[in-house]
């Protein structure tokens, strides 16, 4: 909501006022004082505002522009990508999501995992093989900014030749980008109140109210962190409510225009830091042909759930009578915290034929009804759950989807030849506490926490007992463990990881899990003990055997190891980089440990992310992955050996221990 003048290197604030666009424009007649006059836009100028929701609210831009420029190139071309950061306080990196960077992990774009941070002033090329192909996106991936503007979509278009023949020829692609937006709180501020327990009263802390908690269908915890407004579509956004601000009730809805019979592929991308949205089409299907850049054997469907950091390709046929028709992106708050039924929050985007008018449609969403059922796809809860909420629908999770009939035989699912070419690591995405700290977000009961240099750069520092742990080594961990949890995996071994949801208390939300450099086979999707009455998660799910302090895992019947568990799908199952681990149940993915290096596995909740919900899976022996270039940027911890000599130890320790300060042992 402002207008730049970059010759000038001058702004100025935005408005509406009777249906025009204004800037407050400082006159050249004002004295000391100053005053202003109310100049209308040029149409060039409009172009160039970012009106998001219509409130002021400073964010982030890559070449001034939100979301991100798109970047569009071929499987296997060479990219590169030269980042200048010109943020005044920030350091930043950006992950190429969905990238396999085989043989390149040091630009991966993982802080402090695969590089340092590129600091302000500083510039960095990023150059990688553009592989698989498919919808992609890039994003910072260094503390709290991806959702105030750094990131953009990420489009690998597959070489000619490739190009499926199963699915009905496209005329256009359009772009769909979709997250959560707060005018009036900073990503970083929000995970700051998250890591001190101040969520509660961030509605207003002169009050001192408690926020209040929404739930989903089974009574978990929604992912959408408080404070909500509207979703934004391609970085637009706008309030139909009464007591909205001129501004909020002005500004722009994006519009998608088709022509009557024509098919658009709508690659839909979901950038924000939190929340799960229902994205549907007013009296149209979506044919769904894809998930995270991997092909999907055709499916129509009515309502499609997505989370932060997925990615889905799906066709809409613009078969109806040519008019103007809302796209409902929704969120999945169903109840209130006394689990009442609650009305949940949808944004609007337009979907225009371009023989008529534009004007805002009177449009309805699809009910669900005995003689015309829906198909919703992606849902992560239980079948008895959602029966209870919409009897007449077919609930699809990743796992009841299939992959072509030719992808098995391009990509085939990982199946060990014997006992030795197979491992299994079970992860626990919870939250972890003491009996004198709330829980907070942990993997295996270990809160990760950076190393002082990267791991890619310098990796013997997984051998020091001080930075690293694990299970199997928790040398500086007491009761609450925070350091850079590394597990190692054997590197060209069929690897099966068992993905859990469970902390021994009745309420949580679900996850969505990400790994960097590398894809899985979704071999089985599987819920916690369900309330058949109410249709609620009562329990954990009755498969895994938990350690009392949540800590390790193991199948509750031993004869299930070695990948021997019932209703796996290893015939087609489905390719992603994402997966929401539901809330007390369990997802079991499966790849082939052929891409050495150090690949951080984490939930894709910012929040949960940055306070500790993450792990590196090392794979390979240090001496089995690449080096990188000998000119690559180097940083770490500067510690003079010469302050411990001069002074006692004990009075080191006590100069540490000062107000504002923290010991480092």
């Amino acid at each position: 909501m402002v207008a730049y003048n970059w010759t000038l290197f001058q702004g100025f604030p935005v408005y509406f006022k009777n249906g025009t666009m204004y800037k407050n424009n400082e006159s050249p007649f004002g004295n000391q004082r100053h005053s202003f006059e109310e100049t209308p836009l040029s149409e060039k100028e409009k172009e160039n505002i970012h009106t998001v929701d219509g409130n002021y609210k400073f964010m982030y831009a890559i070449n001034n522009q939100f979301p991100g420029p798109t970047v569009v190139v071929y499987e296997n071309q060479t990219v590169k990508v030269r980042v200048y950061n010109n943020l005044a306080n920030e350091a930043v990196t950006l992950h190429w999501h969905g990238m396999f960077q085989s043989k390149t992990p040091w630009m991966d774009g993982s802080s402090m995992i695969s590089q340092c941070p590129i600091l302000p002033g500083q510039m960095f090329t990023y150059k990688f093989i553009a592989n698989p192909p498919g919808t992609h996106w890039y994003h910072s991936h260094h503390g709290a900014m991806r959702r105030e503007g750094l990131h953009g979509a990420f489009i690998v278009i597959p070489r000619q030749g490739k190009e499926r023949t199963d699915i009905p020829k496209v005329d256009k692609d359009v772009l769909f980008l979709t997250q959560d937006w707060v005018f009036n709180k900073n990503d970083a501020q929000t995970a700051e109140e998250q890591n001190w327990f101040l969520l509660q009263f961030s509605d207003n802390f002169d009050t001192a109210e408690c926020t209040t908690s929404r739930f989903t269908y089974d009574g978990s915890l929604s992912t959408l962190l408080r404070l909500y407004n509207n979703a934004l579509i391609n970085g637009k956004s706008k309030s139909f409510a009464s007591d909205s601000s001129v501004n909020q009730r002005s500004v722009p809805l994006e519009m998608f225009n088709v022509t009557l019979n024509s098919k658009t592929r709508f690659q839909i991308m979901k950038t924000g830091s939190t929340g799960e949205y229902k994205i549907s089409f007013d009296e149209h299907k979506m044919l769904l042909i894809g998930t995270d850049g991997y092909d999907l054997s055709p499916i129509w469907i009515d309502y499609l759930f997505i989370n932060p950091a997925e990615t889905y390709d799906v066709i809409v046929f613009a078969n109806n009578t040519p008019g103007n028709y809302w796209i409902r992106v929704q969120t999945n708050e169903v109840m209130d915290q006394n689990h009442n039924r609650v009305d949940p929050n949808v944004s609007f985007a337009l979907l225009h034929y371009q023989e008529v008018e534009v004007y805002y449609p009177d449009s309805k969403r699809k009910e669900c009804a005995e003689f015309d059922s829906c198909v919703i796809a992606n849902s992560h809860w239980s079948p008895i759950t959602m029966s209870k909420w919409e009897p007449c629908a077919q609930y699809l999770s990743v796992a009841d989807m299939r992959a072509p009939a030719d992808d098995n035989r391009v990509s085939p699912i990982a199946v060990p030849e014997s006992l030795e070419d197979f491992q299994e690591v079970f992860l626990n995405f919870h939250f972890n506490g003491s009996a004198l700290l709330f829980g907070r977000p942990a993997v295996n009961a270990i809160h990760f926490k950076n190393p002082p240099v990267p791991l890619q750069d310098s990796p013997e520092i997984v051998n020091e007992r001080n930075v690293v742990c694990n299970n199997t080594d928790m040398y500086q961990c007491g009761e609450f463990c925070r350091c850079t949890h590394v597990i190692k995996l054997a590197s060209k071994k069929v690897t099966q990881i068992v993905l859990l949801n469970e902390n021994g208390i009745s309420g949580g939300p679900s996850h969505p899990v990400h790994l960097h450099g590398n894809h899985f086979h979704v071999l089985k999707y599987a819920s916690g003990e369900i309330n058949k009455t109410t249709g609620f998660t009562q329990g954990p799910t009755q498969d895994i055997q938990f350690s009392s302090d949540f800590r390790s895992a193991q199948w509750r019947n031993s004869s299930w190891n070695f990948g021997n568990v019932p209703g796996i799908n290893i015939e087609n199952p489905p390719k992603n980089d994402t997966i929401m681990v539901p809330f007390r149940g369990y997802v079991i993915i499966r790849f082939r440990t052929d891409n050495p290096g150090f690949w951080l596995m984490h939930c894709h909740l910012e929040a949960h992310m940055d306070i500790g919900m993450a792990v590196v899976l090392q794979v390979g022996e240090i001496s089995e992955q690449p080096k990188p270039p000998k000119d690559f940027p180097k940083c770490s911890n500067f510690k003079r050996e010469s302050l411990y000599k001069s002074e006692s130890k004990e009075h080191f320790n006590s100069f540490l221990q000062l107000p504002g300060r923290q010991t480092f042992i």
